[in-house]
């Protein structure tokens, strides 16, 4: 028989057809060390394990089939350090990692990788934030592990890159931003991965460079912008590739040559063309 406050070794009750049904290992000062719950047919379904002074160190709680269901391991200050939450059929559900900080989920704390995968195993979002908790990674996957969504985030939060692809593995839309929140770069490719438009912007948002392509990925249109955004070279192509008018305007706007183009590529037209400026010099 224990006494009042004697710590006990260990302790099983066993089931009805001698299957240990609980496991206690108790420490020199009596604190839990090992707590094992087994189901009737002696599969695990809770294991406990705690550190010198109760601070629970691993937890694993498993299925009916012995798969597990959930894994904690906690480190020396009881902050979280691995969550798994495994499937039915033992497929990793739900990953997360927590930094040295163990600041995760709420009250300040600080989520360093966060992996939830499909049905499959497919991973369907992974998270990688950084150590003010800001986001670094993030990647959302289709159904047939393809990505569909990619953001790679600055130290201070600003988006950096972003890919939207498509079903098939195509890219739909990408991004990336400067170190100000400043956009500049965007694609946004059609179903077959002929790229429709791309944009390229400079620091302080002016557009730079605008190309829209066509069915066949033949350029159908295509602008570059000068610095203060006023538009430099303006290209217009046909269906086969031909250039049918080009415009190349200068620093102040005023076209400065024009081409038409016809079916058979020879240059029709070219003018210089002189506008209204309020310095009458230039023109």
């Amino acid at each position: 028989m224990l006494l009042l406050g004697e710590a006990s070794d260990a302790i099983a009750a066993s089931g009805d057809g001698g299957t240990t049904r609980a496991i206690v290992a108790s420490g020199d000062d009596g604190t839990a060390r090992a707590i094992v719950a087994s189901g009737d047919d002696g599969t695990a379904r809770a294991i406990v394990a705690s550190g010198d002074d109760g601070t629970a160190r691993a937890i694993v709680a498993s299925g009916d089939g012995g798969i597990a269901r959930t894994v904690v391991a906690s480190g020396d200050d009881g902050t979280a350090r691995a969550i798994v939450a495994s499937g039915d059929d033992g497929t990793a559900c739900a990953i997360v990692a927590i930094g040295d900080d163990g600041v995760v989920f709420g009250d300040g704390v600080i989520a360093h990788a966060i992996v939830a995968s499909g049905d499959g195993g497919i991973a369907r979002a992974i998270v990688a934030s950084g150590d003010e908790g800001t986001t670094r990674t993030v990647v959302a996957s289709g159904d047939d592990g393809t990505a569909r969504a990619i953001v790679a985030n600055g130290d201070d939060g600003t988006a950096r890159a972003i890919v939207d692809s498509g079903d098939g593995g195509i890219i739909r839309a990408i991004v990336t931003s400067g170190d100000d929140g400043t956009t500049r770069t965007v694609v946004a490719s059609g179903d077959d991965g002929t790229a429709r438009a791309i944009v390229a912007s400079g620091d302080d948002g002016t557009a730079r460079a605008i190309v829209a392509s066509g069915d066949g990925g033949i350029a159908r249109a295509i602008v570059t912008s000068g610095d203060e955004g006023t538009t430099r070279t303006v290209v217009a192509s046909g269906d086969d590739g031909t250039a049918r008018a080009i415009v190349a305007i200068g620093d102040y706007g005023i076209a400065h040559a024009i081409v038409a183009s016809g079916d058979d590529a020879r240059a029709i037209v070219a003018s210089v063309a002189a506008c209204e400026h309020p310095d009458e010099s230039l023109i």
